[in-house]
């Protein structure tokens, strides 16, 4: 299967448990966590990464020591929307093809995973990870789901109930960070001890 595909990274939430914003964390000492996931993305083929954020997120995201470079930052002005809206603005980018989406709470994407995905891109409308049961992140959004979502008048709705209008497919994995959202200072700190990540600032 030859497609053109990007990803998209959700990043416009407050992070009000965390403290300060999620995307811009260190996942170790040259790369905050967008800058990993979106090195991961480019490294798979992924012609475009879009990050959604909100216009704090944004500014502080300007600074040359995050090193974000080829990544598209995209404003969401209305973060009370949801998530959903964040897709839809990041699909604006995007186009209508096949879109990897993932949290930026979760720096944890890699390249097994996102060939498992691949391999049954067509299997359903969108396709997610599954560990014993319990599905995580990123997702692969298909093309119809892409023009569907793009051309939605009704932004104020709820992403996952968006997408239960399609059919899906759960893939199974055997690693267990699919599961990870990292929403507290504890939560990235236990990571850190268990040696996942190294949290040292950039």
């Amino acid at each position: 299967m030859k497609e053109n595909f990007s990803a998209i990274i959700l990043a416009a939430g407050s992070s009000g448990r965390m403290g300060q914003p999620k995307a811009l964390l260190p996942f170790d000492p040259q790369r905050c966590f967008a800058r990993k996931l979106a090195d991961e993305f480019l490294s798979f083929g992924c012609q475009r990464v879009v990050m959604v954020t909100n216009a704090e997120v944004a500014a502080q995201a300007a600074s040359a020591a995050y090193k974000l470079n080829g990544i598209e930052i995209v404003i969401n002005p209305n973060p009370e929307l949801g998530r959903f809206y964040s897709f839809y603005l990041a699909l604006q980018a995007t186009g209508n093809h096949y879109v990897f989406m993932t949290n930026a709470d979760n720096p944890f994407v890699g390249a097994d995973i996102l060939r498992a995905l691949w391999r049954h891109a067509m299997q359903a409308d969108y396709v997610y990870p599954v560990y014993e049961g319990r599905g995580g992140h990123p997702i692969l959004i298909s093309p119809r789901i892409a023009r569907a979502a793009r051309a939605e008048t009704n932004l104020d709705i709820n992403l996952k109930e968006y997408l239960n209008r399609f059919s899906k497919a759960c893939i199974p994995v055997p690693n267990d960070q699919i599961l990870i959202n990292i929403n507290t200072p504890e939560e990235y700190a236990r990571l850190i001890a268990d040696g996942k990540l190294t949290g040292k600032g950039i």
